[in-house]
């Protein structure tokens, strides 16, 4: 009968609304999302960056947390584990526009249960949400393509396309600024995937990347 019981508990908790926290800088997309959502989730707030949405997990109990993971103070993964120290048992799904494998893998690493890129249907991010609530994880197709790929790929290479990419700029003596304007992306992501670089490459400084990138015969 334990299935029955397992059923049973499991309808309960589709049955249940969560209140969830909404970070996003692009007010149109945010309340497309709140939108979406409402009528399955309580959407208990709205947050347009990471400082507000960290000053509103610090003062209230969410059972969820949807967040972007560019936005102009601090970035999704920085919220992440702030947001999972304050709140440990709060669920969390990165809705991005970005499909890096390295800022992906650290995002689950530091306990994100769901991924959706904001290209996806409506449905992926409903389907997402049920399925952490339920403590499961949720990656969209291509992100799960994606992470396949990446990972055979670093059986032959230590450093993903990317870090290849920005250890080149570095080996230029471009700083993360300018990397971050050459590449479309926050300074911060930069920094992330050049503490990244230092771990995979063992080096410890830039003068030990910029070593490596020629040893390496990428410059």
């Amino acid at each position: 009968m334990a299935w029955i019981s397992k059923g049973f508990e499991r309808i309960l908790l589709l049955m249940r609304k969560y209140k969830v926290l909404l970070v996003d800088d692009h007010r149109i997309l945010l309340e497309g999302v709140r939108s979406l959502i409402q009528d399955s989730f309580i959407i208990c707030e709205v947050a347009s960056n990471g400082v507000q949405a960290l000053k509103l997990i610090k003062s209230t109990d969410f059972d969820a947390l949807i967040t972007d993971y560019e936005m102009p103070d601090i970035n999704g993964l920085e919220l992440v584990k702030a947001a999972k120290a304050a709140q440990p048992e709060m669920k969390v799904i990165v809705l991005s526009m970005h499909d890096d494998p390295a800022i992906v893998k650290e995002l689950l690493r530091s306990g994100t249960l769901g991924y959706v890129l904001k290209k996806d249907t409506h449905k992926s991010l409903t389907e997402a949400l049920t399925k952490v609530m339920e403590g499961k994880r949720f990656l969209s197709d291509e992100i799960t393509e994606m992470l396949i790929s990446s990972s055979a790929e670093e059986e032959k290479s230590v450093l993903t396309e990317r870090e290849v990419e920005i250890l080149r700029l570095v080996a230029k003596e471009y700083n993360s600024r300018q990397i971050a304007d050459i590449l479309s992306i926050s300074e911060r992501t930069v920094e992330t995937h050049r503490k990244n670089i230092l771990k995979k490459t063992g080096a410890s400084n830039l003068v030990g990347l910029i070593k490596y990138a020629y040893t390496n015969n990428l410059t």
